[in-house]
């Protein structure tokens, strides 16, 4: 064999080493990291499977390895405090809680900023601004959220709990409740709106902030070891998020696409119309012109001073052992 010869095998040999030895450390160099969702798939869980699936985390140097449905933000909460997942979608009201306990999380992008809470009504009898809220009957579920809210509405409103009265019910029966005219309307989330009108019952929705109540619904949360130890992945996986949520403003198609892969036997319309839901509520009138998933300090605020004032919940605690914008990308 020539010289020639030998010199280009051997540097065709030591490119292919070296290639190898450069995917292993690109492989090695990514961080696995796991989310866990709030509840079971829902229509605005799937950016996330979309940026998996479009390679946007793998560009980021980040590996997922599972984005599990949830059980509620209090159950999330425990295990992202516990380790058990790296990032998870998270109620602020539970991260409020928690931080108040002694839970070390922390919200690293304030995600849905407008309550989606509402007071649903018959279209032919609709309950549409604060005056119609008075001396109607209302139907709920015990200790929910939107029943602990609601105080809050009629009080910014200058009205009192005996203004109103309050059925609660069992879930399997709440919106037969207000389908039967037992009622004059149902204290609800709008993604609970999907429900209502696969039993053809047409509505009027008001939400609560609408009337004068704005709380932020739902963040990703994280532990603040992780913030303090790699602020470098929190960067790039909020980074992911950003972009995700960008994309789907403007291409739902590929959301909703992203949701029927991983549940292909699941309503392409109920997954469509939780999206487009909460896009609607990206962003609240105290961060409009700042980038998605900046948290508002009056948001913020509101957010605590409910919680204190209706759930109970004490704490000194500052505004910033909540959440953080240093995350997110402007």
């Amino acid at each position: 064999m020539s010289s020639t010869k030998k010199s280009s095998k051997i540097t065709a040999l030591v490119c292919a080493a070296a290639g190898l030895m450069l995917t292993a450390a690109n492989a090695q160099a990514a961080d696995q990291v796991s989310l866990r969702l709030n509840t079971i798939l829902n229509g605005w869980h799937c950016p996330w499977h979309m940026a998996r699936d479009k390679g946007w985390f793998k560009e980021a140097g980040i590996e997922i390895k599972e984005i599990g449905e949830g059980r509620g933000s209090a159950d999330t909460a425990q295990l992202v405090a516990a380790g058990t997942d790296t990032f998870g979608l998270v109620d602020p009201a539970v991260v409020i809680a928690g931080v108040a306990r002694g839970l070390p999380v922390k919200t690293v992008y304030s995600l849905i900023n407008k309550s989606l809470l509402a007071v649903v009504s018959p279209a032919d009898k609709p309950i549409k601004t604060a005056a119609d809220l008075k001396g109607k009957q209302y139907v709920t579920l015990a200790g929910s959220g939107a029943l602990q809210m609601f105080q809050a509405v009629l009080a910014a409103n200058k009205m009192k709990p005996e203004d109103v009265k309050i059925l609660t019910v069992d879930p399997a029966a709440q919106y037969a409740t207000l389908m039967s005219g037992q009622v004059d309307g149902i204290l609800i989330g709008l993604d609970g709106v999907p429900d209502l009108e696969a039993r053809g019952f047409k509505y009027f929705a008001v939400t609560y902030p609408e009337l004068g109540v704005n709380t932020i619904v739902s963040s990703v949360a994280t532990t603040t070891d992780l913030i303090n130890k790699n602020p470098d992945l929190v960067k790039r996986f909020i980074a992911v998020t950003q972009r995700a949520w960008d994309h789907a403003i403007k291409n739902p198609d590929d959301v909703v696409k992203a949701c029927l892969a991983v549940k292909p036997t699941s309503s392409e319309a109920a997954f469509r119309k939780q999206l487009a839901d909460v896009i609607s509520a990206l962003r609240s009138d105290n961060n409009k012109d700042k980038p998605l998933g900046f948290g508002a300090e009056k948001d913020w605020q509101m957010t605590l001073d409910v919680q204190k004032e209706y759930r109970g919940i004490k704490t000194d605690k500052p505004l910033t052992a909540f959440y953080t914008n240093e995350f997110v990308p402007q």
